[in-house]
């Protein structure tokens, strides 16, 4: 981005004016100030949205009024998910061409490229590389500085990846995105809350975009302290303190099950084109690693016991081979661009480092299949299956308009932010508000095609349904009792003797299927 003088309206870049800014945060009141900070120095207020999220009615921390002086958009989502956060944020800035998604401890540098040309064609997602670092933007503990150099590397790759043809996946920390395109993408998703952005990169390429990457800045992304045993303090990741949390619980529970969704992709998926076998030949890549992690208990074992010099030389061979790569790298590209990690944290502590992750991605591998009983023994709906993600983006409809880069920031109402308050508030304070299944069904066709919501039915038509709800609840009572509830299914309010089932919200329209027994509550998911 170029310097501005001061005063220079940011608005007034086209690039800027089609793009929105969406910040989910969790209790993030202590360090979304900084992150705006950072942000405000490219983009207008109007285009940025803090959509703070919680399993509560009301907001767990004060994000909102630290948010306000910044005259930034701020929403408030009942649903305590990153996924649904993003969700509800991509409908609060439908009226942008391109979104900006960030964690709310990344701090864009003041040069930061919003590279939104090169989203032509089949490229609908630029990644950015990213970097780690400490408090306050410090290199901080040698784990922190071991895991910058992982995460440079890994931006090489995925750059070399999307050359040849895509990116296996997005840093979950900063993606550019085609607002439709990545709208398409959530009702695709399956909804998990973990490895969400491996997925994000799996569905898109499923659907037939190329992910690309943009090398020219790192952006700051603060990282767990220590591998095992941590002070606390400052927040790192996902709110994880430390790199084995990080890891062992979270990014490594797809491993195994990933096999199955890349082999899948690899044979049944070819939207891309030629470009589909750049990208199929770092998706097996994917593939390899984990059959590695799976076999190193049995192979390396017995490896030892037949042939123990052999495979002596062998791993010291792989790990020098190694060494030499992330040296020549640091050494000689992130010398370049000022951005080498120390002698001591490359030379002393890396290589160790490594060895310990491999054995913690060998174990989470294992650990992971036994999880996945637990973790599927109940079913996870994708985003647009979950109601109450449903009715936060109908309400956010029905209380706000969409804004875009012409229109005006004003409050929703006056009782909600005050004169000398600037910034929008889009608040949802609460869910599974009953309604009559003609209008859920008109709100939610409005909701696809960009309509302002219908207004909700009349007094008497609400008291009309608060005395089918009553009886719903016994009927409830009764399907529970006799064990004849179907998991997996949603229903709605339908004619007096009968149910409309809302399915998959896609493309415009829900697909409906008249069912003999009535059932209770807007788009329920029963899981």
């Amino acid at each position: 981005m170029p310097d501005h003088p001061v005063g220079y309206d940011l608005g007034k870049n086209p690039v800027v004016a089609n793009t929105a800014l969406l910040i989910p945060c969790y209790k993030s009141a202590g360090l979304i100030g900084a992150t705006l900070e950072a942000a405000l120095k490219i983009f207008p207020p109007a285009n940025i949205f803090v959509i703070a999220n919680g399993n509560s009615p009301t907001p767990l921390d004060n994000t909102e009024e630290v948010c306000r002086p910044y005259g930034v958009n701020h929403v408030w989502s009942p649903i305590g998910s990153k996924i649904v956060a993003q969700f509800v944020g991509c409908y609060a800035a439908k009226g942008f061409k391109y979104v900006l998604l960030i964690d709310d401890d990344c701090a864009l540098p003041p040069n930061f490229p919003i590279v939104s040309d090169r989203l032509k064609g089949k490229v609908k997602c630029i990644g950015y590389t990213i970097k780690s670092v400490g408090p306050e933007s410090s290199k901080g503990t040698l784990c922190q500085q071991a895991q910058d150099l992982e995460y440079k590397i890994s931006g090489l790759q995925r750059a070399l990846a999307g050359m040849i043809g895509s990116a296996t996946f997005p840093h979950g920390a900063i993606s550019l995105w085609d607002t439709q395109f990545l709208i398409k993408t959530f009702h695709e998703h399956p909804g998990f809350s973990v490895s969400e952005d491996w997925f994000f990169g799996h569905v898109a390429r499923k659907l037939g975009c190329r992910i690309k990457m943009c090398t020219s800045v790192f952006v700051e992304t603060e990282t767990p302290s220590a591998v095992f045993f941590s002070s606390g303090g400052s927040r790192g990741g996902f709110g994880e303190m430390t790199i084995f949390k990080q890891r062992f619980m979270r990014w490594n529970f797809f491993f195994v099950n990933g096999m199955w969704y890349n082999m899948a992709y690899i044979i049944g998926s070819w939207k891309l084109g030629w470009w589909e076998f750049g990208a199929k030949l770092f998706v097996f890549q994917e593939v390899y690693e984990t059959l590695l992690y799976l076999l190193t208990p049995f192979v390396l074992p017995i490896s030892f016991i037949v042939r123990p010099l052999f495979c002596l030389y062998l791993l010291l061979a792989t790990f020098g081979l190694y060494l030499v790569n992330v040296t020549i790298f640091n050494e000689v590209h992130l010398r370049r661009k000022n951005e080498r990690v120390g002698f001591v944290a490359l030379y002393i502590y890396y290589m160790p480092y490594k060895i310990v992750l491999t054995a913690v991605n060998v174990a989470s591998c294992y650990w992971s299949l036994y999880k996945y009983a637990r973790y599927f023994a109940r079913r996870h709906p994708k985003v647009i299956e979950d109601e109450k993600a449903v009715e936060v983006v109908l309400r956010l409809e029905e209380t706000a308009p969409a804004p875009g880069p012409d229109s005006a920031l004003s409050p929703v109402s006056s009782s909600e932010t005050s004169p000398d308050q600037p910034g929008r508030r889009m608040t949802v304070t609460a869910v599974n508000m009953r309604r009559s299944t003609a209008h859920s069904l008109e709100a939610e066709q409005r909701l696809n095609v960009g309509l302002p919501a219908a207004p909700l039915p009349g007094t008497a038509e609400m008291a009309r349904v608060e005395s089918l709800r009553v009886e719903d609840a016994a009927v409830e009572a009764q399907d529970f009792a006799a064990n004849v509830q179907k998991p997996g299914r949603a229903y709605s309010r339908g004619m007096e003797g009968s149910a409309v089932e809302l399915g998959v919200f896609r493309e415009g329209s829900w697909r409906r299927r008249m069912s003999g027994r009535r059932k209770t509550s807007a788009a329920r998911s029963l899981v």
